[in-house]
């Protein structure tokens, strides 16, 4: 043992000294990196390898003429350069140079010493950048909620120097503002700690230049980072005669389109304090100022002159204005006082022992406001405000030992002019307030507002205010009306409520009932609505602390049914995490119902409603996304009837709805269950800077009975459905944001449809199956066949939805029909279109062909004319109760009116632009031919044809060309040719018999150029 113990000690001595080697090859690469890294920075080598680097990871060039690096000195560079590969961007620089707290940066903060910056030059072309389009609402919301977000910045420390810098700018429409003599230093540093800033520029466009400076010292708080919440510290901006219009090519590199024209100089000096303003003085005056307002197109803000004053202070709960002063060419206002801005403030405010007090006038000229501003304040489209004056003003007033703020509001004159017709309001809109305090405490409050269409009072405390609201509607639409766009309905009705509303520093609680009578609502076609009484009684409250909307009742009573909703809550900021809970119960008289559903849901006024609908609604929301459900919803006694139709009836109709909808997202998950009807999917829509993409699958099971009943009014008249179905349907599709139209112009689909039976005009359907698919816009009904009137039908086409109006095309010809029995129905539906001898025929029969060569249907609102066939119809053992057209060319050709076999040839026609032609229909009677020609009016249901006929006298054959005019309906055969033809001969057989050979012939020649 002590043997081996022996041997070992020099292994353990041969491990410590590889130990320590490597230790020691370690401490001298570190010290090669630390000495020869700089060395190799600051070679050709080192500066080639570099801008390779930068190069190869951007989209443009980089280039500089010299790095060095110390680490005492820090890095300095010189002569540097950048053009994106566009050739919009151009930055140079004559020297950067800075000293990084390098061990910083190994743990992670990027913190650096002095930095200066000398002689930047930054050019920015905009001039062949297309204009940025509105962004989509869902875009906004992305980019609001990235800029709520806290601001981290990517440094924490940095003595930042810019020296004598310039920024130049072209716009896309080729306008040029340069930013130079810019001089500037940034002392950043974390949040909780000071930064200073101080920078100067002059903004020069052509031959005109201002100067620009802004100065301070801000301390973020330290727990909201860099955003204005917790900020402390001070601001001065000054801005010597500035042109505003020279600053658009900054507002289109920033993405706002907005365009201004006039002079302003400001100065501003503030002081905040934990995100609140402390105090602020300041002037800006502005002269021959145009400025457009962004989102509202077309509306501006104008005005030769404009000047501001202001002086304030303020601290928790109270504002204390010194002087606010503002002037311009149509407003006039001053303030000065105090402005309480919580309840806590109020009731200091209107202590009889405080020394607080407001004062204010406001005067506004209405015809320059709402003329610049027609969009902002709903200006009816076509209306000049030409004259009317708005005048405000609040003053503090000492009374019998208390104080009183009183309050007067007036608008009046408010006139204007459209399609050369006067409009004005008949009086003028008042307001008056008072707000009274007393030696005892007491605070008593009074408004009082009237118009020639409305009266409205509140009187009492801030315990407890009793308010009565009265107001005449169509009076209000007559007067507001003409000036403001408040809809395309025609309304009346008196419309009251009363209650009281009790204000307290936590709560804000209300509790009242209003009442409309002889409500009626008109569309500008006519039609109406009417309801005699409506109530609804409410008691609901606002949490101050939890900013939630507390509703303790909502009861709802019209003609047409009952509303109610208790116990429900609704957060009204975005930021509270409470969730949405609402219970809604209705029931509703669908008769009494309808007037109001063929308003304003373009339901058929022709189409009868009855029945009773129970429903009771759960909605839930949280964190952007809606629960919907009803597990008793049911519809009883439901009988719906339209014209021509046989009643759909049924005692009970139960559905289960359960819907996930998320707004933020654009999402929606949905199932409705009832007993014949099953429906359960999703449909999502995403939008990104690019593309809209939308997309969603149903999963259906339903009964085609079920669905023809309820949905007749929206189906093809006549068109009856049967069988019971399982589809599924998957839909999606990509189109630039806001560019809805092209929705089915993108449109992939795909499913599966089909029926057990299908009755529609005459034509009744066996099994059918149809494969339907949709690629970019194109929908494509796949070759199907089936049965129909013991024959069949063949088809297959697709619609292009990129063609304006959409036209439904088969690609082929077909054999649409074949061998297929006719009856009355179908001859009254279609035949009679393409020969009038089939209207108002009964007991039809015969067997049918149809081969087309083209058909394009249109789809939407149409004229009719659209409508495209052309092809070759024929019609074998056809037999007719004669009508009244075939009864007289039976007559004609003198075979007898009933159990006639006839054949109609094979004809080709074409039907376009309303008008269906042939050149000749043969159809045989009796072996005897009847040929029709010429052009009958799909739409007008014109005639304008012929029709030539055989007869036959004394074994004589004769053929008589007879003109055919009226309508489809009303046929007018002109039988004066046939008649004519028949006295011509009498006439020849006459003459022969007793005349000489040539006497006769010549008299006969000049009968027949009489007859002509």
């Amino acid at each position: 043992m002590k043997a081996k113990i022996i041997e070992a000690k020099p292994k353990k001595r041969t491990g410590t000294r590889k130990l320590k080697l490597a230790l020691a090859i370690i401490v001298i690469l570190i010290l090669l990196v630390v000495f020869l890294l700089p060395a190799f920075v600051s070679s050709e080598s080192g500066r080639k390898t570099i801008i390779a680097k930068i190069n190869n990871s951007i989209d443009g060039k980089t280039d500089f003429s010299d790095l060095s690096m110390s680490w005492r000195k820090g890095v300095k560079v010189t002569d540097f350069s950048f053009e994106d590969n566009a050739g919009q961007i151009l930055v140079k620089v004559k020297q950067i140079a800075t000293k990084p707290h390098y061990t910083s940066i190994l743990f992670g903060d990027l913190t650096f010493g002095e930095t200066i910056i000398d002689k930047p030059i930054i050019k920015i072309n905009l001039k062949d950048l297309p204009s940025r389009k509105a962004e989509h609402p869902q875009q906004k919301t992305l980019v609001e909620d990235k800029r709520s977000q806290p601001t981290v910045l990517p440094m924490k420390m940095i003595d930042l120097v810019v020296n004598d810098g310039s920024v130049k700018i072209t716009s896309p429409k080729a306008e040029t503002v340069e930013l130079s003599k810019i001089n500037s230093r940034l002392n950043l540093n974390p949040p909780g700690q000071q930064t200073i800033f101080d920078m100067n520029m002059a903004v020069i466009d052509q031959d005109k230049q201002s100067k620009i400076s802004a100065t301070g010292q801000v301390v973020p708080d330290i727990k909201a980072g860099w955003s204005l919440e917790g900020i402390s510290g001070n601001l001065t901006i000054e801005v010597d005669d500035l042109d505003i219009g020279s600053l658009e090519p900054i507002f289109a590199l920033a993405g706002i389109e907005l365009q201004a024209q006039g002079e302003i100089r400001c100065h501003i000096k503030s002081e905040f304090e934990d995100g609140q303003i402390k105090n602020l003085i300041g002037q800006i005056n502005g002269k021959t100022l145009n400025i457009t307002i962004p989102g509202l197109e077309g509306d501006r803000f104008k005005s030769d002159i404009l000047d501001i004053d202001i002086e304030l202070a303020s601290k928790p709960g109270l504002i204390n204005v010194d002087s606010l002063q503002i002037h311009s060419d149509w407003v006039d206002a001053k303030v000065s006082g105090v402005i309480p801005t919580t309840f806590k403030s109020l009731e200091e405010f209107l202590r009889t022992d405080s020394i607080y007090n407001l004062d204010g006038t406001f005067e506004c000229g209405l015809a320059p406001a709402l003329t610049q501003m027609p969009h902002a304040f709903g200006i009816k489209e076509g209306v000049e405000i030409t004259s009317g004056h708005l005048r405000c003003n609040v003053e503090t007033l000492a009374k019998d030992g208390g104080k009183i703020i009183v309050g007067q509001a007036i608008a009046a004159g408010l006139q204007g002019i459209i399609k050369n017709k006067t409009v004005a309001l008949s009086e003028p809109i008042r307001a008056e307030v008072e707000i009274t305090s007393s030696p005892s405490g007491a605070r008593l409050y009074k408004l009082d507002a009237s118009a020639a269409f409305a009266k409205i009072s509140c009187t009492g405390t801030n315990e407890l205010l009793e308010y009565d609201v009265e107001i005449d509607l169509a009076e209000f639409q007559n007067q507001l009306g003409q000036l403001i766009d408040i809809g395309e309905y025609k309304v009346a009705g008196m419309f009251s409520s009363e209650g009281t509303v009790s204000v307290k520093e936590k709560e804000i609680a209300a509790v009242g009932s209003s009442v409309v009578k002889d409500f009626r609502l008109r569309s500008v076609e006519g039609v109406s609505a009417f309801e005699p009484k409506a109530d609804i009684d409410f008691s609901a409250s606002i949490d101050h602390d939890t900013n939630i909307l507390n509703i303790n009742t909502i009861r709802a009573n019209a003609g047409f049914g009952r509303i109610s909703m208790k116990d429900a809550s609704i957060p009204l900021g975005k930021e509270s995490a409470e969730p949405v809970e609402l219970d809604v119960a209705a029931e509703v008289d669908l008769a009494k119902l309808q007037p109001f559903a063929v308003l304003l849901a373009s339901f058929s006024a022709d189409t009868q409603l009855e029945g009773t609908a129970v429903s009771a609604l759960s909605i839930n929301a949280k964190n952007d996304s809606y629960h919907i459900t009803t597990n008793a919803t049911r519809i009883n006694d439901l009988k719906v009837v339209s014209p021509g139709k046989k009643p759909f009836e049924q005692n009970q109709i139960s559905v289960t709805f359960d819907a996930e909808l998320n707004p933020a997202k654009k999402a929606i998950e949905f199932k409705v269950i009832s007993p014949q009807i099953k429906i359960q999917g999703n449909l999502q829509q995403i939008i990104d800077e690019k593309k809209t993409k939308l997309q969603g699958l149903a999963n259906c099971e339903y009964d085609w009975v079920i669905i023809s009943d309820l949905a007749s009014q929206f189906l093809p008249e006549g068109l009856k459905l049967e069988g019971n179905r399982k589809d599924t349907i998957k839909v999606s599709s990509e189109y630039q944001p806001g560019q809805t139209d092209k929705l089915l112009a993108n449109l992939t689909a795909e499913s599966k449809l089909g029926f057990a039976k299908a009755d529609y005009m005459g034509l009744n359907f066996g099994p059918t199956e149809m494969d339907i698919q949709a690629r970019n816009g194109i929908l494509e009904i796949a070759p199907f066949s089936t049965t129909v009137n013991n024959g069949q039908f063949n088809f297959a086409g697709g619609v292009d939805f990129e063609q304006k109006p959409p036209m439904f095309k088969i690609a082929k010809q077909i054999h649409i029909v074949k061998d297929v029995q006719i009856n009355k129905e179908t001859t009254e539906k279609f035949l009679k279109y393409i020969n009038p001898i089939f209207a108002n025929a009964v007991n039809a029969s015969g067997v049918a062909n149809f081969d087309c060569e083209q058909l394009a249907i249109p789809l939407g609102d149409t004229t009719g004319n659209e409508l495209e066939v052309i092809g070759t119809i024929s019609i074998n053992q056809m037999r007719l109760q004669a009508s009244d057209l075939l009864g007289q060319i039976f007559t004609a050709i003198g075979v007898r009116s009933h159990g006639q076999n006839m054949t109609l040839h094979p004809t080709r026609f074409v039907l376009q632009n309303g008008f269906l032609r042939y050149d000749d229909m043969q159809l045989d009677v009796d072996n005897k031919p009847v040929n029709f020609k010429g052009v009958i009016g799909v739409v007008d249901k014109s005639l304008d044809m012929t029709v030539t006929v055989t007869y036959s006298r004394k074994g004589r054959i004769s053929r008589v060309v007879l003109p055919l005019r009226g309508t489809i309906d009303k046929p007018e055969l002109d039988l004066g040719k046939l008649l004519e033809e028949q006295i011509k001969e009498q006439l020849k057989k006459q003459l022969k018999d007793h005349l000489k050979d040539d006497i006769g012939e010549k008299i006969i020649e000049g009968l027949e150029e009489l007859f002509k």
